[in-house]
């Protein structure tokens, strides 16, 4: 047997030994060598860089960047080599933190000095990187580009609607939902004069109703009516799919296309109505398992969160029939909507008065084309009638905030209201905040924002008790007053505390003339226990609010008529057993209570649905000034197991429930591990006239929130069109579709000008921010603007090829260039010049480090991208090194080439060809 060599690993090695890295020449090709620049720290001939010993300097208060510490050994060699190798050594200063970090075994209080020891340096390198005075190159800590572009999700004018997937098949077959009794309405508003446009797929007589004879039809009537808004058929290719069979994944062809609707209005505003309508529950809920492994310490869940609506009586409407991957489907179901991974928890869902329904999330990434500022933001989610997304907002919390509460206006006007941790720029505190609130709060504060209907937001107030609170319940006011329930660990501005978590109520006016609100009142109640608030409703001049305090339910009724909270009554319904009140609801002189109980004998009147065992949910229907009285009933709904509510919803005087099922559910058979359930409960006389169980991936699904409404189905849903208007467009503030906040801030600088400070406004928009761009650049900088996908964008060059403009990011906590998608660094016009890219002006090469200003070594995850970020940055280094040696001498690349390229030494192959006849004898 013979073993070869590679020679190429023999002459790899032999360029590795005869490198350049200490800046000498070699003998290579008859080229004489001679020193062209001082050794490289990094080089084999430079004494090791002792980082450890570096870094521990750093930790006592030494500097990152030292040029006195530099020393150079060539005579007159450029004072840029004595900057780079600085430069260099703060680099690896910093990236022996971030190993330091990654040690097994250091202490919270050892990582806390690392943390802060790497965020001064990485500033330090910064402002050394912007004010040093190199004269054969330039460098930005950022990158280097032709050009910057947005890449904010700022929306554009959107030309069509695109429903989801209808149908599997051909164009000509049969669509079952567009079978039976299809009716509704098409309005055109075409100048100025409304076109109203029946459509009865019954005129079709015996044509077979498949996707292209129906957009026939419908265009032909729209075409008779002399409106230019037309329908399409979508076409969607089927999907492989992927089988494991025997331990292994095989593809199957790929399954049958799909059709869809789109909807071209043609610039006429188009909206969809239907004279026959039936009740709808949007219901949201987590599907999948949360503890596959059933391990605490793993994190493998699959847990993801669904949009659910379903059509809840069939007088007039004929019941919805299953869709394409419409899996776990039940009876009655119109859609169901899986959310992005991203979307943690749904917290509420409201109807809007345009028949819109309103989604309240926890989510911890980008979610609709947003970024998000820390670990986990609020957003507020808005979806059409059939599901189809319409805007998406965040809060733009600096590290984690939690949505709590949502209440939509008459108007359209919506609030929600949370925890907040960290900065939330632009908030204000109300007017009688006295404790910490931003950045210098450790624990969470209470938030309320208000958005108009168009969701831009209007005002956010953020009130901080010295220790932990949160804003959990809303309610409009008429005159646009916000009121607000939820607990406070100490006392609130304003307020008490009785020990503990405490419940309070408080109030925000509407906006004076300047715009400017105010907390109105604030007042708190409760026990000296842990306290918290379950619920709250207003009724006239009272709010009457529930609350679970020593594991007893308690309802209370506050008279605001005087602008000051009076308890005029409380009623105590028992005690919960371990339950909970999940929801409060007003239905003309009655309050609804629901929640789940062991009690099967709560105070709350005569019961009409006996407790059945285990834990039940239960209703319960009361006097709303909280006196007893014959009226007062309860009825409890479970099987023999346990059966929890988890949200309540009244409509039309109907009350719905909805949670997690046990065992058994009255007439509801089992589906999966852990189902959920949704029921139409009759208080008064105890009876359930509609109930489905269902489940969801994994076997399992947990309801969290449902908005009942008492027309929100329709023939409409059939062909996934919404009722009302089309909403194809949306806001162009900056503040509405990113994560940024009115004072957040980046910065702009020409040439080698002094920096501007750029400050995003409430309602700026990319044409306003182009202006203050245009100005901070001393109107150096070209700006212009295109849409692609519905999403306009902004995109920033030279005006001149002597001109060069650098970008910087805000402050941290206040950054708006990330979230804009323009990055740190230089944009500069280039020219290329013996094949070489160099800057137009003439001047020496700009050099981009990509060293984001936001690494930070907070969490393992975040200290291995840092090392990654601060090793690159130390290769451009090495690079500009090398550009530098090339450049000291005309014969350098010369010498270079010759390496890369020239014939391999004698000597070289001899050995090369002694070790392949070594190796074969030994083979031998």
């Amino acid at each position: 047997m013979v073993t070869s060599i590679d020679p190429n690993l023999l002459l790899n090695f032999y360029s590795s030994r005869t490198g350049s890295g200490g800046g000498l020449g070699q003998n290579t090709a008859g080229i004489p060598a001679r020193k062209v620049a001082p050794t490289a720290p990094w080089s084999r001939q430079a004494a090791p860089i002792d980082t450890p010993a570096a870094v521990k300097a750093v930790l006592a208060g030494r500097k990152f960047v030292n040029e006195g510490a530099t020393k150079l050994d060539l005579l007159g060699a450029s004072a840029d080599y004595k900057k780079l190798f600085a430069l260099y050594q703060g680099l690896s200063t910093l990236g022996g933190l971030a190993e330091a970090a990654q040690r097994k075994g250091i202490t919270s209080f050892e990582r806390a000095k690392l943390e802060k020891a790497f965020s001064d340096g990485l500033t330090e390198v910064s402002d050394y990187v912007s004010s040093a005075d190199l004269t054969k190159l330039r460098l930005t800590t950022g990158t280097v580009n032709s050009t910057a572009r947005t890449s904010a999700p700022v929306a554009g004018v959107k030309s069509e609607y695109l429903t989801d997937p209808l149908f599997s098949g051909t164009s000509s077959q049969a669509v079952p939902q567009f079978q039976g009794v299809v009716k509704f309405s098409i309005n055109v508003s075409r100048s100025g004069t409304l076109h109203n446009v029946d459509i009865d797929l019954a005129e079709m007589g015996a044509q077979t109703r498949s996707i292209a004879n129906v957009v026939n039809y419908i265009n032909g009537k729209l075409a008779a009516d002399g409106v230019d808004t037309r329908f399409a058929t979508q076409r969607i290719p089927g999907q492989p799919k992927t089988v494991v069979v025997g331990g292994k994944t095989i593809t199957i062809g790929p399954g049958p296309e799909q059709w869809a609707l789109r909807v071209k209005p043609n610039s006429e505003t188009v909206s969809f109505s239907a004279a026959d309508t039936a009740g709808a529950v949007y219901l949201a809920q987590g599907i999948g398992d949360p503890n596959p492994d059933g391990k605490i310490a793993t994190n493998d869940s699959t847990v993801r969160q669904q949009l659910v609506k379903f059509q809840t009586d069939t007088t007039n409407v004929e019941a919805p029939l299953q869709t394409p991957a419409d899996a776990h489907w039940v009876d009655g179901r119109a859609f169901a909507k899986t959310l992005g991974p991203e979307i943690k928890t749904v917290r509420a869902t409201k109807v809007g008065p345009d028949g819109s329904v309103y989604v309240l999330a926890d989510i911890t990434g980008k979610s609709a084309g947003q970024d998000i500022k820390g670990t986990q933001d609020v957003a507020l989610i808005k979806y059409d009638s059939a599901g189809r997304l319409i805007f998406e907002r965040t809060l733009g919390a600096a590290a984690t905030a939690t949505g709590l509460g949502l209440a939509v206006a008459a108007d359209g006007s919506v609030a929600i209201a949370g925890a907040v941790k960290g900065v939330l720029a632009g908030a204000t505190d109300g007017g009688l905040n006295s404790g910490p609130t931003g950045a210098l709060a450790a624990e969470t504060d209470s938030f309320v924002t208000v958005f108009n209907a168009e969701g831009e937001e209007q005002w956010t107030q953020r009130r901080g008790a010295r220790q932990a609170d949160e804003a959990s319940h809303l309610a409009f006011g008429a005159d646009g007053t916000v009121y607000v329930a939820g607990r406070a660990k100490s006392a609130l501005p304003g307020a008490g505390n009785f020990g503990d978590f405490d419940s309070y109520i408080e109030a925000f006016g509407p906006p004076n003339a300047q715009g400017k609100v105010a907390a109105t009142f604030t007042a708190n109640f409760g026990t000296a226990g842990a306290d918290r608030p379950s619920g709250m409703v207003l009724d006239g001049a009272s709010l009457v609010t529930a609350s679970v305090e020593n594991g007893r339910g308690v309802l209370r009724r506050f008279d605001i008529s005087s602008g000051t909270p009076v308890l005029s009554a409380t009623r105590d319904l028992g005690d919960l057993q371990g339950g909970e009140i999940t929801g409060l609801a007003l239905d003309g002189a009655e309050i609804v209570i629901a929640g789940s109980t062991t009690n099967a004998a709560l105070a709350a009147g005569a019961i009409t649905r006996a407790h059945a065992g285990g834990i039940d949910a239960f209703a319960a229907r009361l006097a709303a000034d909280l006196s007893a009285g014959g009226g007062d009933a309860i009825a409890y709904y479970g099987g023999a197991g346990d059966d929890r509510a988890s949200a309540l919803s009244v409509a039309g005087g109907k009350v719905w429930i909805a949670g997690s099922a046990g065992l058994d559910l009255p007439g509801l058979s089992a589906v999966g591990k852990k189902d959920g359930f949704l029921a139409n409960l009759d208080v008064a006389s105890g009876g359930v006239s509609w109930s489905r169980r269902f489940t969801g991936k994994d076997g399992q699904a947990a309801p969290s929130a449902i908005t009942a409404t008492t027309a929100g189905a329709s023939s409409l849903d059939r062909l996934g069109l919404p009722s009302g208007a089309f909403d194809l467009i949306d806001s162009q503030q900056i503040t509405v579709a990113t994560s940024i906040r009115a004072g957040d801030q980046f910065t702009v600088r020409s040439g080698s000008g002094r920096a501007s400070t750029i400050t995003i406004d409430a309602a700026e928009t990319l044409t306003t921010l182009s202006q203050k761009i245009r100005r901070a650049s001393g109107f150096l900088a070209k700006l212009t603007f295109a849409t692609s996908d519905g999403v306009r964008k902004l995109t920033i060059a030279p005006q001149t090829g002597r001109t060069l403009i650098e970008f910087g990011a805000g402050p941290p906590d206040k950054d708006a260039l990330e979230f804009l998608g323009l990055p740190e660094g230089v944009v500069r016009d280039s020219r290329v010049v013996d094949g070489k890219t160099v800057p137009a002006d003439g001047k020496g090469q700009i050099y981009g480090l990509g060293l984001p200003s936001k690494l930070n070594l907070s969490d393992p995850k975040e200290i291995s991208h840092a090392a990654a970020e601060v090793a690159a940055a130390m290769g451009v280094i090495r690079s500009v090194y090398k550009d530098l040696v090339a450049a000291a001498d005309p014969r350098a690349a010369q010498v270079a080439a010759a390496r890369a390229s020239g014939p391999v030494p004698a000597y070289l192959t001899n050995q090369i060809a002694n070790y392949q006849a070594a190796l074969a004898r030994l083979g031998g």
